[in-house]
């Protein structure tokens, strides 16, 4: 087999292979014996047909034709392998010559994964930061604690600062109901300012059974971009205004909840989770950190265009999960941005370009490095995580083999971070 490479911009190449007839022959029998297990061949079972009598049948073209896929496939492997590439994506087939008896001619356009140079890391420093709690943090946390196990009392009066206040609203803009703008028995906590500025003031006064509409700005930089500087109308039923008689945080609600003998045991417990939560978000800034450093102080070439659209498709993947998490659709939160797909991908190409560069790399650490994961490790993770599902269908994404890869390459990625933290982290 013939093979000639043309590089091209964006990490691209373009393979010209030459395939001669005897090299792809074994491929012709093997979709020979396919026809004819469905073309009904006179005195021969289905499937058993000899490559004459199948090419008399049906012609030396058809027989090419269908064992084209498997002869790119094969060729297109063993030429990237032959000229050690690491290509990216599945590549772009152009058929220059094809005729029985005779050589295939096709190019294979593809992108590569850049290789890049890392920079001296005895250069690079990064400082760990302190991790601490203050006693105000552990009230409040406390605070919110017996709060939320406050007893709702349901009073006749108006709603005062402090209550608790279940209502509908629905929101209008320009007298147009807002999709997606309609609650039902939604709960406000007068004074936490939960809502947007100024709904809370309207609220206050109102009894239930009372309907009120009033008017209000949304701030310029409010999340739902269609609400943004706007002013709209609401339109709220009170259901019920409720008392919270927020209990007193001693020993006898530390022991309420449980696990503890006294209040003390309990502010120590929250004391340590808030800390260790702490904690693991200096941890991840960290890593974080660490390899924004590392990615600033590397040149990478241009960024194949299939790389970045990998990760924007990832990434959209991600945000429809976390939204269907929350009973929302892809299609209603961009309508609610006021965005198109596009336009949100186009926000989101930084960020792809990031976690590109990331992907990059920690590859590269990992080459040059040679770190990767034991299968022990590996052994050790699959028993961790099959001991948290019982239904047959995880466990069988669990021992899958691609799910082993996805493990040996998240595990790797783990040991890149800490052998950064040895040599950068002072």
């Amino acid at each position: 087999m013939k093979i000639e490479l043309q590089t091209l911009p964006q990490s691209e190449v373009e393979l010209t292979l030459e395939v001669a007839p005897a090299e792809y022959q074994k491929f012709l029998v093997s979709a020979a014996q396919k026809i004819s297990q469905t073309v009904k061949i006179d005195g021969f079972r289905p499937g058993f047909a000899p490559y004459d009598i199948v090419s008399k049948k049906v012609g030396e073209a058809e027989i090419m034709n269908e064992a084209l896929s498997e002869i790119i496939t094969h060729t297109f492997v063993d030429a990237i392998n032959e000229k050690k590439l690491n290509t990216l994506g599945q590549p772009e087939i152009n058929i220059k010559k094809m005729a029985p008896g005779n050589e295939l001619v096709y190019t294979a356009k593809v992108a590569l994964l850049p290789e890049i140079t890392l920079p001296d890391l005895t250069t690079l420093s990064l400082s760990k930061s302190t991790v601490s709690l203050s006693d105000k943090e552990v009230a409040t946390f406390l605070t919110k604690l017996a709060k939320s196990r406050a007893a709702e009392i349901l009073e006749s009066r108006p709603a005062a600062n402090h209550d608790l206040v279940k209502l509908d609203y629905k929101i209008s803009l320009a007298g147009v109901p807002q999709e997606g703008a309609t609650q039902k028995d939604f709960s406000v906590f007068l004074g936490e300012s939960h809502m947007v500025p100024g709904f809370e003031e309207q609220i206050i006064g109102l009894s239930a059974g009372d309907t009120k509409k009033f008017a209000i700005t949304f701030p310029q930089d409010y999340f739902q971009k269609n609400f943004a500087g706007k002013a709209c109308e609401f339109e709220v039923t009170i259901k019920g205004v409720y008392r919270l008689d927020i209990p007193t945080v001693d020993d006898d609600f530390a022991k309420s909840l449980g696990h503890f003998q006294n209040s003390a045991e309990l502010k120590k417990q929250i004391t340590d989770n808030l800390t260790l939560e702490k904690q693991n978000e200096a941890d991840r800034k960290l890593e974080n950190d660490l390899l924004r450093l590392v990615i600033e102080k590397t040149n990478f070439p241009e960024l194949p265009e299939k790389l970045l659209e990998n990760e924007l498709h990832i990434m959209l993947h991600e945000l429809e999960d976390d939204l269907a998490g929350k009973g929302l659709s892809l299609a209603t939160w961009l309508t609610n941005m006021n965005k198109t797909e596009e336009e949100f991908k186009k926000d989101l190409r930084p960020q792809a370009e990031l976690r590109a560069k990331s992907i990059l790399t920690t590859r590269a650490i990992i080459k040059e490095q040679n770190i990767s994961a034991n299968q022990k490790e590996i052994d050790t993770e699959l028993q961790k995580l099959t001991a948290l599902y019982e239904d047959e269908e995880s466990l069988a994404e669990i021992k899958s083999p691609h799910y082993r890869d996805y493990l040996a390459q998240s595990i790797a990625n783990k040991k890149v971070i800490d052998w950064l933290k040895a040599k950068i982290v002072k």
